[in-house]
């Protein structure tokens, strides 16, 4: 024999002498059927099937499809966690004016108050949020389901906070709008400071 025949014979033997029956994963070599392959157990002669009511894939996050309620509670949490996660780079008012974002000439945060971002729904922030966009990454990971909930309300009332009117006060609190802001603690009892007579 040649010298590559020896070789050849011998990765052939070592190759072989690698792979025994319990090193091949049983769940591979299972019968079964793939997408769109026909069977004659079904009367229809298709292999895939309608799942049964209810069934949830395993990555379906249960707790992601519906937005929670609005409450105070709720809008306090999502501040709470915009603060952590979110103002670094798009700023405490969410006008994209932070440390980071001036660092980040190529492409920086976007401003939550501009014209294509104002009309954005809950739904889409939290789409961002976990799925991420452009060079925001995702942050699946690092905020539970329920606090992206309420970080993309917080965002919500941010943007309103920057384009009410006055027709979106309550009538009854309209009124409260023209009061005199609050005198500082201890104006009233006489501490002010007034300039000394000679």
């Amino acid at each position: 024999m040649t010298k590559l025949a020896y070789t050849f014979v011998a990765g052939v033997t070592l190759a072989g002498a690698g792979c025994h029956e319990s090193d091949i994963d049983p769940m591979m070599r299972q019968e079964k059927w793939k997408p769109y392959w026909s069977t004659t157990l079904f009367s229809d002669g298709r292999a895939m099937r309608q799942p049964p009511e209810h069934t949830v894939p395993r990555e379906h996050v249960l707790d992601a499809a519906t937005s929670p309620p609005v409450t105070q509670a709720l809008l306090t949490r999502g501040h709470d966690r915009y603060d952590i996660h979110c103002a670094v780079c798009h700023g405490y008012a969410g006008d994209g004016d932070s440390v980071v974002a001036g660092k980040m000439s190529l492409r920086p945060p976007p401003t939550f108050h501009s014209e294509k971002l104002r009309p954005y729904t809950v739904a889409q922030i939290f789409d961002v949020e976990t799925s991420g966009y452009g060079y925001m990454p995702t942050y699946a990971s690092e905020i539970s389901v329920p606090d992206r909930w309420a970080i993309a309300h917080y965002i919500k009332a941010l943007q309103l906070s920057q384009h009410a009117t006055i027709e979106d006060v309550p009538a009854a609190e309209r009124g409260s709008l023209d009061k005199p802001a609050a005198k500082p603690e201890g104006a009233e009892h006489g501490h002010e400071h007034s300039e000394k007579k000679e």
